[in-house]
């Protein structure tokens, strides 16, 4: 059934594209400057001769580089005009031209105003751009933007940086419509400053390369963060230090500097952080943006050794010492050239206490439980360099992104329990990638050249010593992939595109692993060495169709290919299939349906016939599985979205099938857990629904929100000493916020998450219930002017078993006083309580683990924060 619905949906795509809305029939291009330089945001609107100011239907605004595509739903006469205006410029009126793109300059405007107050809009709604007014939702105790990002309605940071506009992760993050840090833009939000934001402006259908601009309409969201007008063309920046003790008398520090300069030509972002209060940095050097999507993110890491992690906030769980550097610069030549070069520094050392106890279950309903304590250090010399060259013109674009990482990392391990030992790894890798774009724009048809190319090596070493002997694996592995194709992407008429991809992907893989001291009792015929070189080909077209109008939005792929696989002697035929329609009566509420069908290439990644051992307890044997597998899913979403009024509405339903030709293989056998896979069919299905909304509150400066989730998920994909053994999984999450802002003196935040788990087998009708929440409530008093006073509580309640729980309870407070604008001095201490060990108890497939985990003891700190 699921295939069927994916070809009716494709179906639909193809014969009902000519049927919907009038399309428009002419188009008007320009671009809108003033004397300092572009200007994004001008509004410009046709005016048909004889046409009062008060109904016309045909306007548009400026992108973030000042220019417009104005379509227009008839040819225009003599007589019609298009009018550009902007706040603080002379409105300029000209003839329609469609032939040439127009080149408008306007004027600075002045004007003389009597004494009055204004007040400007939270939130202005211009085309498909939403507009929200930074100084509207700021708050006194906001630091940077990301705090005020937060706080507004639509939009979601998560803890990892990931930002988020109505359930739908953005492309990009740009400043004065620039990419300063080429997608690393967590580094950016979590240190620029509140204060020298004007406005957060959100392209909800952000089609970054111009020659594209009218043939694909890409549907990713994007950010643009408009500066004040002091902050631009000089440096800003602040200084941000602090100092603290433990009850043990640990010394405590923290600092951050921070310095930016955005300017006509040159551009320039540093930082330089240094703590080991558990502030987490490493998520800031990720790359999150879609379109520097690599073939490979880095090396994989098949020995598993390293300190973990409990999910709290990192800030109470790392015990640290960490600093980070990273400069990124980028340059803008003549013929509208970027060129942005960045370098970054991160050291890492991290430890770890924990005590846990592990459930597995198997299909008789017996159960095996092991308890263990562990203890981990581990340290991390990150170094990443990247040079990024991009011209985006409407004529062509060339984008050449040339990045290296590499990686020393060392970890010690000690293990108490039922198996105890000392586990020593060194995990280092280096990791190069190119890519390479290439787009060449003829009339209303594109041509597309890209190729991206990715190195990696990585030498990795475990040592396991146990009471009785020394186990050593050492695992050399090197990749090359690469993705190259040409496509074409032809506009047929408005809003209807056709395109045609062809290309090749490759890969070549070496790895090479010895495992000694191994006892051989009990596991087989498979060697403890591997030795093997594995490459592939990938020849492969991809046809495309999109539509766009109105109220439609449809799109077709269709890819196909072949593969050759060396070292494997197999060959097999790839497919792939998605389709969507997304229907748009209003422009505040759409539908959208996407099905999808593929069977994927093999993964090179996976081929090794001997074993490696990952770590003291976990041993993987290979396999050569020259099977493909299949993957069937629909999902249908709704939105809606009142931005105005600050109400934003998301909801999902999903189903998916995996048709699988192997199946996981999990043996128990005395020290050691055995993971491979065998040639036994399986299948997993699984749904997945949800339904989020938030509004914001005028009154309170605050807002509203609400997620609901569940998911159900069924496999057959595991078996146990050598029996099936079918599970089920269920999820309920409820997650409701509130803020707001009661009085001048007073606000409150409050965050509920509530999980609640069913793990079942279902021939033995074993089942397990976990209700698992924690709640956080935060007050900010504002008792006299420039004295900002925050107290915060969290309450975590963990069910280990349906007899046994726990409670944790975290308080935290600090007392900020502000000299001025610029200077504020600082006191907080976190965990007033002093609770050492935070418990929680999670299910993972036919297991359970439940951790008591050491976390920050009370941490006293004091600080000064200086903005320049």
């Amino acid at each position: 059934m699921p295939l069927i619905y994916v070809y009716i949906i494709a179906l639909l795509t193809v014969c009902c594209v000519p049927l919907f809305g009038q399309e428009p029939v002419a188009t008007i291009r320009g671009i809108v400057s003033g004397d300092e330089g572009i200007l994004p945001g001008a509004v410009i609107v046709c005016f048909r001769k004889g046409q009062t100011e008060m109904s016309y239907t045909e306007y548009t605004l400026t992108d973030t580089q000042g220019h417009f595509v104005l379509k227009l739903n008839s040819p225009p006469v003599k007589g019609d005009s298009i009018k550009v205006s902007m706040l603080g410029y002379v409105t300029a009126t000209l003839p329609v031209a469609l032939t040439d793109i127009m080149n408008i300059r306007l004027s600075d405007d002045i004007i003389n105003l009597r004494e009055v107050i204004v007040r400007a809009p939270k939130v202005i709604l211009a085309s498909d751009t939403v507009k929200l007014n930074v100084q509207s939702f700021i708050e006194a105790q906001d630091k940077s933007i990301s705090d005020v990002l937060k706080r507004m309605p639509g939009i979601e940071v998560r803890d990892n940086g990931d930002i988020y506009y109505n359930g739908k992760s953005i492309g990009n993050l740009y400043v004065e419509g620039m990419d300063l840090l080429g997608g690393r833009y967590a580094l950016l939000t979590a240190n620029l400053s509140a204060s020298d934001i004007k406005t957060v402006e959100i392209m909800e259908r952000h089609q970054p390369i111009k020659a594209l601009s009218d043939i694909n309409k890409y549907t990713r969201p994007a950010i643009n963060l408009i500066l004040k007008d002091q902050s631009r063309g000089k440096w800003v920046g602040f200084v941000d230090v602090g100092a603290g003790i433990t009850p043990t008398s640990e010394a405590l520090w923290d600092g951050n500097l921070f310095l930016m300069r955005v300017g006509k030509k040159w551009n320039n972002a540093n930082n330089l952080k240094t703590n080991n209060t558990g502030m987490d940095m490493t998520d800031e050097l990720e790359d999150k943006s879609i379109y520097n999507s690599q073939v490979i993110q880095r090396p994989e890491d098949l020995i598993s050794v390293g300190t973990s992690d409990a999910p709290l906030d990192p800030h109470r769980v790392k015990f640290n010492t960490s600093t980070l550097f990273n400069t990124s610069n980028l340059w803008k030549l003549d013929g509208g050239w970027n060129v942005t070069a960045s370098l970054a520094y991160l050291f890492d050392r991290l430890k770890s206490w924990n005590g846990s106890v592990t459930t597995y279950y198997f299909n008789d309903g017996e159960k095996q439980t092991v308890e263990e304590n562990e203890q981990a250090v581990k340290r991390r010399y990150h170094l990443q360099a990247r040079l990024d060259v991009e011209a985006n013109q409407d004529e062509y674009y060339f984008h050449n992104l040339l990045s290296a990482e590499g990686e020393a990392a060392n970890t010690s391990h000690v293990i108490t329990g039922q198996f105890p030992n000392t586990q020593k790894a060194r995990l280092p890798y280096c990791h190069i990638i190119d890519n390479l774009k290439y787009i060449m724009r003829s009339g209303n048809n594109a041509v597309t050249v890209e190729s991206k190319n990715a190195f990696s090596k990585s030498d990795q070493k475990l040592t396991v010593l146990r009471s009785d002997h020394t186990q050593r694996q050492d695992i050399g592995v090197m990749d090359f992939n690469t993705d190259t194709y040409v496509s074409s992407d032809f506009w047929i008429t408005d809003g209807l595109t056709i395109g045609l991809t062809g290309g090749v992907t490759a890969s070549v893989r070496s790895l090479r692993s010895q495992l000694r001291g191994m006892d051989t009792v009990g596991l087989g015929q498979n060697p403890f060495q591997n030795d093997l070189l594995t490459a592939y080909i990938n020849p492969y077209i991809t046809p495309q169709l999109e539509y766009l109008s109105k109220s439609w939005e449809m799109r077709l792929s269709v890819p196909v290919g072949w593969s050759y696989y060396w070292g494997l002697k197999s060959d097999h035929f790839t497919y792939g299939m998605s389709s969507s329609v997304k229907y748009m009566p209003h422009p505040k509420f759409n539908v959208e349906l996407i099905g999808s069908v593929s069977n994927k290439n093999m993964d090179v990644r996976n081929y090794y016939t001997g074993y490696i051992l990952r770590n003291y307890r976990y041993l993987a044997v290979g396999s050569v599985n020259t099977k493909q597998n299949q993957y069937y899913g629909i999902t249908g979403r709704l939105n809606f979205k009142d931005p105005v009024n600050m109400l934003f509405v998301e909801g999902i339903v999903g189903r998916y099938w995996n048709v699988m030709h192997t199946s996981i293989t999990r043996d128990f056998l005395g020290y050691y857990i055995v993971l491979g896979t065998e040639y036994v069919p399986n299948r997993g299905d699984s749904w997945h629904a949800a339904l989020n909304g938030s509004i914001g509150l005028y009154g309170i400066n605050g807002k509203i929100g609400v997620t609901v989730a569940y998911s159900d998920f069924s496999s057959m994909a595991m078996f146990q000493n050598g029996e099936r053994t079918p599970y089920r999984s269920y999820t309920i999450t409820f997650t409701p916020i509130f803020s707001g802002r009661f009085t001048k003196w007073l606000s409150m935040e409050y965050k509920l998450r509530y999980y609640h788990h069913i793990m079942s087998l279902s021939d033995t009708g074993t089942s397990d219930i976990k209700d698992n929440f924690s709640h956080t409530l935060s007050f900010d008093i504002t008792p006299i002017k420039r004295l900002d006073i925050n107290l915060s509580a969290e309450h975590y309640f963990t069910m280990l078993t349906v007899e046994q729980t726990k409670n944790t309870i975290l308080l935290d407070a600090s007392v900020t006083y502000r000299f001025n604008n610029r200077i504020e001095l600082r006191f907080m201490v976190h965990n007033l309580l002093n609770n050492r060990a935070y418990t929680y108890s999670v299910f993972t497939p036919l297991q359970e683990f439940s951790c008591e985990y050491r976390i920050r003891p009370l941490n006293i700190t004091c600080g000064v924060f200086f903005e320049f």
